[in-house]
């Protein structure tokens, strides 16, 4: 097991990174709607608490997945990929990292505007980023919202293309990227 990555796989820290960040987006989507659906209560703001700290920590795991990510750079695309192929994928995995380091701070900015407390799993609080502004914190609501449509799509797109390589195009995208997966093209040996 490697815990970098090779030009051909995906290391088990890349790979422990990005499935860890899919269980914890999944979550917030779950969280999100419970939240966005309640009337202001005590339970509302105890889904909203949970909703932040999952949200913070999807924000320190993707500074730490970029850090890596330039210790570690990524697998080649493969080389029979059609160029708009390969420029698709390098914009959508940039999508990601620009919302997943975006959207928590957008709903921290929100929640300092709502004049609600941001706390890490009832570990520490964080600082407010504004003075309470009721019209700021409805556009920062809404901003959040439009963004997490955006990661829906891009989710949608990213794992539709990883099925597509591996059911139709039969190539190694998908399996380079799960744990205990060998490549079926090339070196086995990596």
């Amino acid at each position: 097991m490697l815990f970098r990555n090779t030009e051909r796989r995906y290391g088990i820290v890349a790979q422990l990174l990005h499935w860890v960040v899919v269980a914890l987006v999944a979550i917030q989507f779950a969280l999100g709607i419970t939240a966005h659906n309640l009337p202001f209560s005590p339970t509302k703001l105890g889904v909203l608490a949970w909703h932040k700290s999952f949200g913070l920590l999807i924000l320190g795991l993707i500074v730490l997945r970029l850090g890596w990510r330039l210790y570690s750079p990524p697998p080649t695309l493969p080389a029979t990929m059609p160029s708009w192929q390969q420029y698709a994928a390098r914009l959508s995995h940039g999508l990601f990292y620009v919302l997943l380091l975006t959207m928590p701070l957008v709903g921290w900015a929100s929640s300092s505007a709502a004049n609600l407390t941001v706390s890490v799993f009832g570990w520490f609080q964080l600082p407010n980023l504004t003075a309470p502004d009721k019209e700021l914190a409805k556009t920062l609501v809404s901003t959040h919202i439009v963004m997490s449509w955006i990661l829906l799509a891009n989710i949608v797109l990213h794992a539709s293309a990883a099925l597509w390589h591996h059911l139709v195009n039969k190539d190694d995208v998908l399996r380079r990227m799960l744990p205990l997966s060998h490549p079926t093209h090339g070196d086995h040996s990596r």
